[in-house]
């Protein structure tokens, strides 16, 4: 009889537990200290339901103390980021396994998910589900590998926004392309100012000046969908340019990862239409190489 009333007792106990109380359980405590700093315990402790994206230990380590301590300074922008974790409902890891949902947040802002069957990795904007359902009285939590900062704008108001990415922001208005990127899911590989500098001033002067060619080139750096880096794998990848394929290179869980032999030097940087990779050269297809050639040399 005391070890039903004590297995009755634990079931309750557990059925009780708020998805706070997950959390103080599962040993986060960075993310409660900044529940706690941002003014938000109570909230979470309410009715719900919700279900929480929460950030490991290893997820706040990544993101750094400096940034750390900037946000407990400002309650408010923290707020805003952790209320970006938190969506109303429950969802369940098996809700998640559709490719590009896209689910309301509690700071307004769309959290995308993605779900990439080549490895069975669940993302939400870019950061891996790494454990998930733990269930609580008031909703779900699954646990992420980053902390998940709200996309500020589309790829064309990142592009327009990222100094290092200027040429190539000139070369898209020169091809007509601005509009264009702001549809989508795309996935951009972004080469940077370096990039082109590669190639020669005479050389991206004669791209600029011949618009067929240099909108092909540039499609051929954007791909239809959203791909992360934790659902990169090597293989072939078809981009806007139809005719050329590219071919990714990506070590285990995409910690490394080249396009045509250009290395990703930035990578996952979210948008509200897709995700950016910024490389270190421009990316030629081999359909286009006899048309530079030509161009340069007429």
């Amino acid at each position: 009889m005391a070890k039903l009333f004590i297995l009755f007792a634990c079931v309750a106990g557990a059925l009780s537990a708020t998805v706070v109380d997950v959390l103080k359980t599962r040993r986060e405590p960075t993310l409660l200290s900044l529940i706690q700093a941002a003014g938000l315990e109570q909230a979470l402790s309410g009715d719900g339901p919700f279900t929480i994206f929460a950030p490991s230990e290893t997820a706040f380590r990544r993101l750094g103390t400096s940034t750390l301590d900037a946000l407990k300074n400002d309650p408010a922008k923290l707020a805003e980021i952790l209320k970006y974790h938190v969506v109303p409902g429950i969802y369940s890891s098996g809700n998640l396994t559709v490719n590009e949902m896209m689910l309301d947040s509690l700071n307004q802002q769309k959290i995308r998910v993605n779900y990439y069957m080549y490895n069975k990795h669940i993302a939400v904007d870019g950061a891996r589900v790494i454990s998930a359902n733990f269930k609580a009285s008031n909703g779900i939590v699954h646990i992420i590998d980053h902390v998940m900062m709200p996309p500020s704008g589309t790829i064309a108001d990142i592009l327009a926004s990222n100094p290092d990415l200027s040429t190539l922001k000139a070369a898209v208005d020169a091809a007509g392309l601005t509009s264009a990127l702001a549809d989508g899911p795309y996935t951009l590989f972004a080469p940077k100012n370096s990039a082109f500098d590669r190639l020669g001033n005479d050389t991206v002067q004669a791209l600029l000046g011949n618009t067929d060619l240099l909108q092909s080139i540039l499609l051929y750096h954007v791909v239809h969908g959203t791909l992360y880096s934790t659902g990169m794998h090597s293989g072939a990848l078809h981009t806007l340019e139809a005719v050329d394929s590219e071919r990714l290179v990506a070590s285990f869980g995409g910690y490394q990862v080249s396009v045509d032999g250009a290395r990703v030097t930035s990578k996952d940087i979210s948008a509200t239409n897709g995700v950016i990779h910024i490389i270190d050269h421009v990316l030629l297809p081999s359909s286009l190489k006899p048309a530079i050639a030509n161009l340069m040399n007429p």
